[in-house]
């Protein structure tokens, strides 16, 4: 191999690596949620919390669930075994889509963020999320919209 072939050679690798390993390690951040819908009424599956992972199950904190009445998202957050929270992802400040993380909402638009509960952490914004009321049982959850 010449000089010039090796350094060509050299650098596609060295470009392709680090990209491969970024595309490898970057996995959805968001989950969203197979439900259905009837009479105002989203029903999912507890399961949905659990993800499992190289054959180890993990608990998610929240996932997301869409709907063909509502323009965004819901969010649901996973408190404990029996608390939930089921939050639209409006941003009250002037109507972005709030991106959830493990325990907060962010408004990417303004900066606003809002606790996994859709309480006001930081304005702009200055009313909380709109929440939805909850029911479950042992196998569902129901997000009454």
């Amino acid at each position: 191999m010449d000089r010039k072939e090796f350094l060509k050679t050299c650098c596609l690798l060295g470009a392709a690596v680090p990209a491969s390993s970024l595309i490898q390690s970057c996995g959805p951040l968001q989950y969203y949620a197979n439900s259905t819908f009837a009479t105002n009424v989203i029903t999912i599956r507890k399961s949905e919390f659990i993800a499992v992972r190289r054959d180890k199950q993990t608990i998610r904190d929240f996932i997301l669930v869409r709907n063909e009445k509502l323009e965004f998202p819901v969010c649901i957050y996973r408190h404990g075994d029996s608390e939930f929270s089921a939050l639209y992802t409006r941003c009250t400040h002037r109507g972005c889509e709030v991106k959830p993380s493990r325990n907060y909402l962010h408004c990417p638009c303004h900066g606003s963020e809002f606790s996994n509960k859709g309480e006001v952490l930081n304005p702009p914004a200055e009313k909380n999320l709109e929440q939805f009321q909850i029911t479950f049982d042992d196998e569902n959850i129901y997000v009454h919209i």
